[in-house]
């Protein structure tokens, strides 16, 4: 149990980040940054914005999650 509380506790950040805009593009932008194959969205759907994109980055990277490798 505490082991999962403190996972929790670390990806909260992550997790609330990937509302920061319409899904999907905080998931597929976090993918791509990891250097997964995600693609753009189909339309209606549009790419996240540039300050909004720059913010989920730094959350990635302050919880550790940089790059796959």
């Amino acid at each position: 149990m505490a082991e999962a509380l403190r996972l929790h506790e670390q990806l909260l950040p992550v997790s609330n980040a990937m509302f920061i805009e319409t899904s999907p593009g905080p998931v597929k932008t976090a993918m791509s940054h990891l250097g997964l194959s995600a693609g753009d969205p189909r339309l209606p759907l549009v790419a996240m914005g540039k300050e909004n994109k720059h913010k989920l980055i730094a959350v990635l990277k302050e919880c550790g999650l940089d790059r796959i490798k």
